[in-house]
């Protein structure tokens, strides 16, 4: 259904440069909220519409039809866009989505390999920033934190073959993101710290933490490297059981006893 104020939200997201796919996927989730009210009987007056709508919308999707931690922060992450963008522009005088919060990662939830399979919808995800979407690249092909923070280290991503349209679109929309930076700090590595830094201007370990754990939540799944790698290194098992032991551990730079802690995590998980 139609909402108010549709087109110019719309016009909005695409002056911000947001992707075709992004804008009808946010356009989607508004028209869905709206939906909602009207099937409940509630008011869909914008000046009507309060915090208690967007948490009851949120726990009837969560109870009729059972939508994951990343799809809940997800569908929280659009409507927020749609009810700042109202009120940044002076048409309504309240937030209902002020004071919800993404539902955070479980601590527990540790090794997770199902971003493997959704790889391509993450590249795609403007919500999600460039640095942990390259992560989550970077570490579906095997490199570790410690390579590909390392100066010098573009070289191979220049080099490095994409395996699918989203892979080549998001390369091409992180070229860029990051051209720009690369020229701000003459440097042509492709984690950069956004303050100039004549002297170091790579972006730290803790530095791309920050991005990470910002995203983490919206994605809902861990993304720590470490964690990453090791998803990596589970499904690359999962995948090649007919391997030698020595190819094993020579593709995936583990001794034998890394090899068997693997496999026994992957008889376990």
């Amino acid at each position: 259904m139609q909402y108010p104020y549709q087109q110019p939200f719309r016009s909005f997201l695409k002056a911000k440069q947001k992707s075709a796919i992004t804008i009808d996927n946010y356009d989607a989730a508004v028209a869905q909220f709206f939906t909602f009210l009207v099937d409940q009987g509630r008011s869909s007056k914008l000046r009507d519409i309060t915090e208690n709508d967007v948490r009851a919308y949120l726990a009837a999707l969560q109870d009729y039809q059972s939508i994951t931690i990343s799809t809940y922060n997800k569908l929280l992450s659009q409507l927020n866009s749609y009810f700042s963008y109202l009120l940044s522009h002076h048409i309504t005088h309240n937030l209902p989505t002020l004071t919800i919060h993404g539902k955070a990662v479980s601590p527990a939830s540790g090794i997770n390999t199902k971003w493997l399979f959704q790889l391509d919808t993450i590249l795609a995800d403007e919500h999600i920033h460039f640095y942990t979407r390259l992560t989550l690249l970077l570490c579906s092909r095997g490199f570790t934190v410690h390579e590909f923070l390392q100066p010098g280290f573009e070289r191979i991503w220049n080099q490095l073959k994409m395996n699918s349209s989203a892979e080549k679109a998001f390369k091409q929309s992180f070229t860029g993101f990051i051209t720009p930076l690369q020229e701000k700090q003459q440097s042509s590595q492709i984690f950069l710290k956004q303050r100039f830094d004549s002297l170091n201007p790579g972006l730290t370990n803790a530095g791309l933490h920050k991005y990470l754990r910002r995203d983490q939540d919206y994605l809902g799944f861990s993304c720590a490297p470490k964690y990453l790698h090791q998803a990596y290194v589970l499904h690359y098992l999962a995948a090649h059981r007919k391997e030698t032991d020595q190819e094993l551990e020579r593709h995936l730079n583990l001794d034998p006893a890394s090899l068997s802690y693997y496999r026994h995590r992957l008889i376990t998980d």
